[in-house]
């Protein structure tokens, strides 16, 4: 019986341990990238912390270090616009949920079929991306006066940025994803089998 209760303890301190490491990655490389237009991983982060955690430690990892990055963001608070912060946390959450989905046929597919797992990846990271673009604009807009015209304007004359945006993020949820499930599944399989 007291062996029983160690076990549940480590696996409990476990748990929180992967999730405060995944909490630091993720706020360590916003900050990191931050400078760098259109390039960030967090989004990656956020669909890996669901893939990897499931999906009650992925959407914690994703609010917390999306609430923490867009309140303190280094270009300006998002709190001066809660409906983009509402934006940013419901876009997260989705990453979050998305990755956690995922856990019932990527890893498989990884193993037997990881070229077309790295195409559904790359696909999973451009409308992820495109979403999270898409809401956070529409969310900025509307509330501040625009028009459904002046809204539709200010996503068309984004493209250039979304799509910068985009193609990271294919490339990213492609070939590093890809990587990393490869390896998990190799090292970690107790990942894929836990919920």
């Amino acid at each position: 019986m007291t062996q029983n209760k160690t076990k549940q303890i480590l696996e409990k301190n476990r748990k929180i341990a992967e999730t405060g490491i995944f909490l630091a990655l993720f706020l360590g490389l916003a900050y990191a990238f931050s400078y760098i237009p259109n390039l960030e991983y967090i989004t990656a982060i956020a669909f890996l912390s669901g893939l990897l955690l499931g999906w009650k430690r992925g959407i914690f990892v994703a609010i917390i270090g999306e609430g923490i990055f867009s309140i303190a963001n280094p270009f300006g608070s998002s709190l001066a616009f809660p409906t983009l912060l509402a934006a940013q946390l419901i876009s997260f959450t989705i990453f979050a949920l998305v990755g956690a989905a995922s856990r019932l046929y990527i890893p498989r597919l990884v193993s037997s079929k990881p070229a077309m797992a790295a195409v559904m990846l790359g696909i999973t990271g451009l409308l992820l991306t495109l979403l999270y673009n898409v809401l956070t604009t529409v969310f900025y807009a509307i509330p501040s006066g625009f028009t459904m015209e002046q809204t539709l304007a200010s996503i068309i004359s984004g493209i250039p940025f979304y799509l910068i945006n985009m193609i990271a993020n294919t490339i990213t949820f492609s070939v590093l994803i890809t990587l990393i499930i490869r390896y998990v599944n190799k090292h970690y399989p107790h990942y894929f089998q836990e919920s």
